[in-house]
């Protein structure tokens, strides 16, 4: 098939392959770069205008301008990502136009947009869910995808190190819990450690951490390292032997939760938005974790047996949820779900 996809503004706007392990991308923009990838792997022929800041192909995908973009182009597939975009208008497709939903909310109007596309692709159900309530879009016009892992990143045999854990997500979304909690978890295992790879950066901002640096400054076990290059957020995210996410935001998919899951860092997360769905193979934890009580009860609690009298539970763990996590976010299987919607109008189950 010949698939166009349309970005209109923000950080889709100059990104290319490259960059996933160059400056490197939010996770909007790795699922993009990723996805592109591979459906052209599968042999069809895709092309993204987005005003990369270097035009070329990658992987057999072409990045080109959107001033080069021609609505009346023949086409099968035309893929809007993220928000409305004026090139949609006029723009013709032989079997689909798409609307590949990543956000709450962007600019211009949702509402709008739904009526101008065949279908709605969301990241999850609690996605497709907000924006049937939020927006009243025709619930028989959305349905959710998973985002994936590039799995060919997570092959390596890398040893664990035994009470690592990781925190990698924005600050926001939770470290502050995760610093009141580490002190009753260093209580009970001393040699617990924590890697935080955790600021802005790819939102295009600047890092905006340092406040939370100066929180986590002198307490044992944590190394805060801010945004590191992919190659070696991979090395640390597969040496973790847990991921703790007491995450208070109401996440619509959380990449960091999937990759944990392959890299085998075992996830203790809220359930938070979509993370009941996402952290499929790890543990749940309910309750206000933002309440001393329930965050020793139902979170630190949970790591501490986890990482003493529970530790053979948690290496069996880990071994299945990596084999699971490797089916269930392989890009190749979601881009034949996308297939499945090309051809038959609707996420297939």
């Amino acid at each position: 098939m010949k698939i166009d996809v349309i970005a209109n503004d923000g950080s889709p706007l100059g990104v290319t392959p490259p960059d996933i392990y160059g400056k490197g991308v939010g996770g909007a923009e790795y699922a993009l770069l990723s996805l592109m990838e591979a459906l052209a792997a599968r042999g069809h022929e895709v092309t993204v205008y987005n005003d990369p800041d270097a035009e070329g192909d990658y992987e057999k995908v072409a990045y080109r301008p959107r001033g080069s973009f021609n609505p009346r182009r023949p086409r099968d597939v035309l893929i809007v990502f993220r928000s409305p975009n004026p090139l949609l208008i006029d723009a013709t497709a032989e079997l689909r136009k798409v609307w590949w939903s990543t956000d709450q909310y962007t600019i211009g109007s949702f509402k709008v947009l739904s009526t101008m596309v065949d279908y709605c692709v969301t990241i999850s159900p609690f996605h497709t869910k907000y924006l049937i309530q939020r927006y009243q879009m025709d619930p028989h016009k959305v349905g959710h995808i998973d985002l994936g892992v590039r799995l060919q990143d997570y092959v390596a045999d890398i040893p664990k190190i035994k009470n690592r854990m990781i925190f990698c997500s924005v600050p926001d979304r939770g470290l502050s819990i995760l610093h009141a909690a580490w002190p009753l978890v260093v209580r009970d295992v001393p040699d617990a450690s924590l890697t935080i790879t955790s600021d802005y950066t790819l939102w295009g901002v600047p890092a905006g951490s340092s406040q939370h640096r100066l929180n986590w400054t002198g307490l044992p076990g944590v190394e805060f390292l801010g945004n590191v290059p992919r190659e070696e957020l991979v090395k640390y995210q597969m040496q973790a032997e847990l991921l703790p996410y007491p995450c208070s935001y109401e996440e619509l998919f959380c990449v960091s939760v999937a990759e944990a899951q392959v890299a085998g860092a075992f996830p203790v997360t809220s359930t938070m938005g979509a993370l009941s769905t996402t952290n499929e193979f790890g543990i749940q934890v309910s309750g206000d974790l933002q309440n001393p009580r329930a965050l020793q009860e139902n979170f630190v609690d949970r790591i501490v047996g986890l990482l003493t009298h529970e530790r053979d539970y948690l290496e069996d763990r880990i071994i299945g949820m990596k084999e699971s996590a490797k089916l269930r976010f392989d890009w190749n299987t979601i881009a034949q779900k996308w297939e499945g919607v090309f051809t038959e109008g609707k996420v297939m189950r």
